[in-house]
Formats: C-alpha cells, structure tokens, sequence
C-alpha cells in the first residue's frame, strides 16, 4: 500500500551502513528525508543534498532505501569508520535483501492503461520529528535526478530550522 502524507511514518529495524537502526528512534527530533531510490540521483545533486542536511539549524537525516555498492557509496560521502559513524550518521544506506522495507514504504503504483503494466514510482518521503509523512515526492523511474526539489518542498514545510520562539506578551 502506498505512504500519503498525514500517515504515521512506517517503523522498522534493519542493519545499514552506519549500524543498526529503528526508524522512529533514529533521528529523535530530527525530520528525516527517505529515498526509496537513491541511486536515481545525481552524484554531485546527492552530495548537495547531504550537505544541505547538515548544515541546516536543527539536522535534516536522510536514508536511502535501495542498495548502493559501496563504490558508488564512496563517491558520495567518505566512507565513516564504525567510531565516526556512531558520531556523524550521514547517510545510511538499508540493505533490504528480503524487500520487506522496501513494501513498507512504497511509492504508488500508476495504472497506465490497458496496453501496459502497472508501473511502479519512485519516491522521497519527507518525515517531521513526530514520524508523520509531510510530504511524498513521486517521480518516474529516472537518473540523474536534482535533489533541489526535495530541498524547495522540505524548506517549505520548515524542515531544519529552528523552531519559532513565542514571546509572551503582556495583554
């Protein structure tokens, strides 16, 4: 079943990159930005996109969800060693041998008529601290994609900026 915003975020533990996580704890208070296809990315647009995350006032994480060699990986962002992974997770990577992540958290599927199969999107979901979906990014399967998009749709909604202080007013 496809994710729409305003659902709670689906919740799971798997090993990645960085070590184990569990999606509704990891990134506690942080949004989280999850890519179904990482790799329809630009290398250079994903590499905007991590820097971007980390140096907005309250952290952006993102996680990719389809396998990414570790080649490919290390032209993104340096690999971490296990200590500095524990210090800075950048970017994990979930290893979903069995697809069962991935059928959590699936793009829509689009019906393209009576010639055709269904046709699967891909997707970026953009995650608030409290694991509500906020918003779904559908795209076609493509390369070369520019993470700015992500970036105008996640700035609108206020991801990584600091939270607005009220001042108490005297009435």
């Amino acid at each position: 079943m496809a994710i729409f915003p305003g659902w709670k975020a689906p919740d799971f533990m798997t090993e990645t990159g960085i070590g184990p996580i569990r999606f509704h704890t990891w990134g506690h208070g942080c949004w989280r930005i999850v890519l179904t296809h990482p790799g329809d990315y630009s290398m250079h647009s994903l590499r905007a996109g991590l820097r971007w995350a980390r140096t907005r006032a309250q952290p952006v994480r993102l996680l990719g969800l389809a396998p990414m060699t570790p080649a490919l990986l290390a032209g993104v962002i340096p690999l971490p060693s296990t200590r500095a992974a524990a210090e800075v997770p950048d970017f994990p990577i979930v290893h979903d041998e069995t697809g069962h992540i991935a059928a959590l958290w699936r793009g829509v599927t689009v019906d393209v008529g009576p010639g055709g199969g269904d046709m699967e999107e891909h997707a970026a979901f953009i995650v608030d601290p409290g694991n509500t979906v906020r918003s779904t990014l559908i795209h076609p399967v493509t390369t070369e994609r520019d993470f700015n998009d992500i970036i105008r749709v996640a700035h609108g909604l206020g991801a990584g900026c600091p939270p607005l202080k009220q001042t108490p007013r005297a009435a």
